[in-house]
């Protein structure tokens, strides 16, 4: 049971950063002419990386109070993370 809550909990993280990180790709939004998707995409896939690596950490560790930590964690730090690359987030949430 705790090995497949680990593959659930990880898996929802990393579809859902995978999929924010996508999105600006493919915004309908008129794109920057000068701009460039690299730093976006290096930081996507080194958070998808580190979404793995605590999957396996957690595998080895079967504690749920470090599942729990580190799932709120990551989300916690993508977060961080998306605001500092895109400074417009938090206008999605507050108003």
């Amino acid at each position: 049971m705790f090995k497949k809550t680990v593959y659930v909990v990880h898996g929802l993280i990393f579809l859902l950063v995978t999929v924010i990180g996508i999105g600006p790709v493919f915004s309908i939004a008129t794109p920057d002419p000068g701009g460039s998707y690299k730093v976006w995409t290096v930081m996507i896939v080194i958070f998808d990386l580190l979404v793995l690596v605590s999957a396996f950490i957690q595998l080895k560790i079967r504690k749920t109070w470090v599942l729990i930590l580190s799932a709120l964690g990551l989300v916690a730090l993508f977060a961080v993370t998306l605001q500092y690359i895109y400074p417009y987030m938090l206008d999605f949430f507050v108003k």
